[in-house]
């Protein structure tokens, strides 16, 4: 009897949780503070409230067309099952066909039309610059736009304001929140993850061209904790001109200037790279097991470099590095090659006639950056315009140098011709989908590249 008792009591508890869930709605155009928020007509107006405890399960949605100034540090957390979604909401089919068409704009404003809801924070002193800080886990953020963000007012080794950085900041301590379906623009920082087992996908990063302290150029993503996965996101233009280095920022840096720094266990796999300064680079203490499979890297200076770096698999890319100015002019680059171990399979390596991908490994004194030099790699194809030697050192197995034959480089379409070297010429490393989100044979060599088809 008691057992069925428990039994009965954990039921309710379980319904009464499913049912407490509720969808909040605001609207900058239509909406008020003071409102219950809990539905379109009663829509709150500003980010104030979501200050206040959310339960699992609960969507809290922006009125399409509107728009928000300044930040807010959001506490609650969801569930695996049930998580807190932040997303976007509009006017229903059913109110537009019972609506005169000359009616039709107050409905818009009051019920939400248009682009995505856009957030902006261009004062430091409001949360230094974050719009969403994020100190939940099992929070989902879908469909947003976020842009001009304030740069740190400068940054150096004691305040580390870009550290700080981040429209959206996932903070240390938070665990499985999802960025998705989102566009960020002139955002000098636009993600910074030190939670971990976060996925970051389907996100456009765009633009961000100036530097944004000193010796920091805009990167899209900073990530500082491990266990974190990027995937299918584009960006393009992000990066600067000067500073100490000439060039700095780039698409994703695992930043080990960070106090928290523990970024192990990385998986960055199916983006578009486009005219970025740097694809991956990590600044960091002791890192290992990073993946980097299946994005197409369009960019200026390194694919990927840093200091101490154990364990990188670089699998299915094709990078390309004929744009210029390229400051950089590594594919790989480190500061320890000591402490540094890359697995290189099944690639596209294009480059500038004056470039090497791996070597020859160098010993210069201090502390600059030198090739890679010799690692494991087999099955990559290597092709530099003039050039006898684009590897830099001894090929490896399956390893071809010749024209990848893309269907049209002029216009920066990679994708393969049917007479490609690079088909099926790569190892079958058991991905299901290619760049593109195409099949991938499951018994047969795949293409080398990120194209499939």
């Amino acid at each position: 009897m008691l057992r069925c008792a428990i039994h009965v009591i954990a039921v309710l508890l379980f319904l009464n949780s499913h049912a407490s869930a509720a969808t909040y709605y605001i609207n900058s155009r239509a909406g008020a503070d003071d409102n219950a928020g809990t539905s379109k007509d009663a829509a709150w107006k500003t980010l104030t409230n979501l200050s206040r405890t959310f339960l699992p399960g609960d969507e809290i949605l922006f009125a399409r067309g509107s728009s928000y100034t300044g930040g807010v540090v959001f506490t609650s957390s969801g569930t695996a099952t049930r998580p807190i979604v932040l997303a976007t909401y509009s006017v229903g089919a059913d109110v537009i066909l019972k609506t005169p068409r000359q009616e039709l704009g107050p409905i818009f404003e009051k019920y939400g039309a248009g682009p995505a809801p856009s957030f902006t924070n261009p004062d430091w002193s409001v949360l230094n610059g974050n719009i969403f800080r994020i100190e939940g886990s099992y929070v989902v953020i879908d469909g947003l736009y976020f842009h001009d963000n304030t740069n740190p007012p400068g940054s150096d080794h004691k305040n580390k304001n870009v550290q700080k950085l981040g429209a959206v900041y996932l903070a240390p301590g938070t665990h499985h929140n999802i960025v998705r379906n989102c566009e960020f623009v002139r955002t000098p920082v636009g993600i910074k993850v030190k939670g971990t087992d976060t996925l970051l996908t389907r996100n456009y990063l765009h633009d961000a061209t100036g530097m944004m302290a000193r010796s920091w150029g805009p990167i899209a993503i900073m990530v500082v904790s491990g266990r974190n996965e990027i995937a299918f996101n584009r960006i393009e233009n992000y990066g600067a001109y000067g500073g100490p280095y000439g060039s700095d920022g780039g698409v994703i840096e695992l930043d080990g200037v960070d106090d928290k720094f523990d970024a192990r266990d990385v998986d960055i796999h199916h983006n578009t790279s486009v005219n970025n300064h740097g694809f991956l680079e990590i600044a960091a203490r002791n890192v290992e097991n990073i993946t980097v499979a299946y994005n197409l890297s369009d960019d200026k200076n390194q694919f990927i470099g840093g200091g101490s770096m154990k364990n990188v698999r670089v699998y299915n890319n094709t990078v390309i590095r004929t744009r210029e100015p390229n400051v950089d002019r590594f594919v790989f680059w480190t500061f320890y090659p000591e402490g540094t171990s890359f697995i290189v399979r099944n690639n596209i390596f294009v480059i500038a006639g004056d470039m090497k991908v791996f070597g020859p490994l160098t010993n210069p004194v201090g502390h600059v950056r030198r090739a890679i030099g010799d690692h494991p790699r087999d099955h990559n194809l290597y092709y530099a315009d003039g050039s006898a030697d684009p590897i830099g050192v001894p090929a490896g197995k399956g390893d071809l140098i010749g024209d990848p034959l893309f269907v049209d480089e002029v216009n920066r379409n990679f994708r393969l011709k049917a007479n490609s070297p690079a088909r099926q010429r790569g190892v079958n490393l058991g991905y299901a989908v290619d760049l593109e989100g195409h099949s991938l044979p499951r018994n047969a060599a795949p293409n080398m590249g990120a194209y499939g088809h």
